[in-house]
């Protein structure tokens, strides 16, 4: 690895190095860890049911779904674990950091079919099924919606398409996307909130956005003779965009429970889901040791980047956050520094209005700016989540800029601007050729350590439906069940990525600090020829 010869004066290379080494030890770590639990003893095989109704006993449920009354009926001693997804809960099951998890028994034997290791579903059913529907946003534009919506659904019960898109991507498993026409000479446009998470109802399959759902909506735009646009959400922000008018409304397997009721209409029923228990196969676990484990890597490994190609996920994702990331940093670095110079000078009314706007964004949590600005501030704007990102992130790096221009230009002495007026140098003049150059030494490190800050934050974009790198290894666990290589991949990519952008940035700072060398020269001849008239 080539590093840049310049070492500055807080020692940002060595960090550079430590950041190296602190991600291999933990690379290293994660590899023994696997080792280890791919060799560590089962835990106690649970058969039924009735074993989760204990008071030490972890049963995970998605949050906001009917299972949870459910399990709390049943299991009334177990400890209730919400999940935020099926990836996650199924890897905790996994790894013994739950003892079940409730929920969709379709989503769950197709994770089996697919090679997740280390888990089992219980035999049955319990409760009764959830009801699954087209979700219909009270914003939307199109006349009578869910009128529209049933009256198809009752169509293509009756004339066997229904059945037809049942048999296909439920029964027989088969993950094709059929061609379907679309509308000629729309009137209507029609955006439809779904995740790509839940397989096989909403999924990527060859990075396509496919499945049970996707394919309704398609097939229902195609009837209404709407052109249609998908926006891709996790299951926490597809409700909010559809309240919002977002989306006109959601395919996505989504559950009718009484709290949705009361912010969005729902369609007639498009499947009926059935609840099942999976639980840890603690067995799986001490099958191959070593050996197993390595050879587990590897079958991951081509899972995730190789198989259907979805590297090029990966790179979509890349390619999305480093947009934001590059023009959250052009943009915030111009706004901060323009708003430095109206208030530098002691303007009362503008650094009030600064003060108040740094208090509120510097106070707030990344994910609760970012949505605000797209579900209240721009929801009727309508703006796209990439354009929204760029703003809230670009707000961030304004306000921590400003900051860093008012402590690092404090650092330099008063006296040098007022050697600067006394030689004829204008206050814009002085401050650019004689303030800035000495500021940006202290300001530099702060300013590359808010680069990586940014780069890291702009992981939670997923909220207002940018596909970003994140989200891409989200899609990719979400039909491959596997963690590690994801996950790692991810981490990996941050680093390379940010790194990328701090040797930019210090191929600039090296020259801007080099610069500040000159305005000291002229000050050294200046006092050299004030005290030559002098004497």
């Amino acid at each position: 690895m080539k590093i840049n010869k310049y070492v500055d004066p807080t020692g940002q290379m060595r960090l550079e190095k430590k950041s190296v080494a602190v991600l291999t030890m933990n690379l290293i770590l994660v590899l023994i860890a696997g080792v280890l639990s791919a060799c560590s003893p089962g835990a106690e095989v649970i058969t039924s049911p009735d074993q989760l109704n204990r008071g030490d006993a972890k049963i995970g449920v998605a949050t906001d779904t009917p299972e949870f009354a459910l399990v709390e009926k049943r299991f009334p001693k177990a400890e209730i674990v919400y999940t935020q997804d099926l990836m996650g809960a199924l890897t905790s099951v996994a790894q013994g950091k739950i003892d079940a998890f409730v929920g969709n028994k379709l989503n769950m034997e197709l994770a089996i079919y697919n090679g997740l290791q280390g888990v089992r579903l219980l035999d049955g059913t319990i409760g009764e099924g959830n009801v699954s529907a087209v979700a219909i946003s009270p914003r939307t534009e199109i006349p009578d919606l869910k009128g529209k919506i049933n009256e198809f659904l009752k169509q293509i019960k009756k004339d066997g398409t229904l059945d037809d898109i049942r048999s296909r991507w439920i029964d027989k498993r088969d993950m094709v996307m059929p061609n379907i026409a679309e509308a000629k000479d729309p009137k209507l446009h029609l955006v439809v909130g779904t995740t790509g998470l839940s397989e096989p109802f909403t999924c990527y399959v060859n990075n396509e956005l496919s499945g049970y759902d996707v394919e309704l909506a398609k097939r229902f735009a195609s009837w209404l003779g709407a052109s249609i646009e998908f926006k891709i959400y996790d299951y926490n922000g597809i409700v909010p965009a559809a309240q919002g008018g977002d989306v006109d409304c959601i395919f996505a397997n989504l559950y009718v429970t009484p709290e949705r009721e009361k912010a969005l209409g729902f369609s007639d029923p498009t499947y009926i889901v059935d609840v099942g228990i999976i639980v840890r196969d603690a067995g799986s676990q001490n099958g191959g040791g070593i050996a197993g484990f390595f050879s587990s890597v590897k079958e991951s490994f081509e899972k995730t980047f190789f198989t259907e190609d979805r590297w090029v996920l990966f790179a979509v994702g890349i390619g999305t956050t480093l947009l934001i990331t590059v023009l959250s940093i052009i943009l915030g670095t111009l706004i901060g520094f323009a708003v430095y110079m109206v208030c530098r000078n002691g303007n009362r009314a503008a650094n009030a209005v600064t003060r108040f706007c740094i208090w509120l964004i510097e106070g707030m949590p990344v994910v609760v700016l970012l949505m605000i600005l797209y579900y209240v501030l721009f929801e009727r704007i309508k703006l796209s989540g990439v354009t929204v990102s760029v703003m809230a992130f670009t707000l961030i790096f304004a306000a921590a800029v400003f900051n860093m221009l008012k402590a690092g230009v404090a650092t330099v002495g008063t006296g040098q601007m007022e050697a600067a007026y006394s030689l004829g140098y204008t206050d814009t003049k002085a401050f650019f050729n004689i303030m800035l150059p000495q500021a940006l030494r202290h300001i530099m490190p702060t300013y590359k350590a808010q680069i990586k800050n940014l780069i890291k934050a702009t992981a939670v974009v997923g909220y207002v439906a940018v596909q970003d790198l994140t989200k891409m290894g989200d899609i990719v666990r979400s039909r491959t069940y596997e963690a590690f290589f994801p996950l790692i991949a991810i981490a990996v990519v941050y680093f390379i990525l940010a790194a990328i952008l701090i040797w930019i940035v210090n191929k600039i700072e090296v020259r801007a600090i080099q610069g500040a060398d000159l305005p000291e020269m002229t000050r050294r001849r200046a006092r050299s020829n004030d005290r030559a008239g002098t004497s």
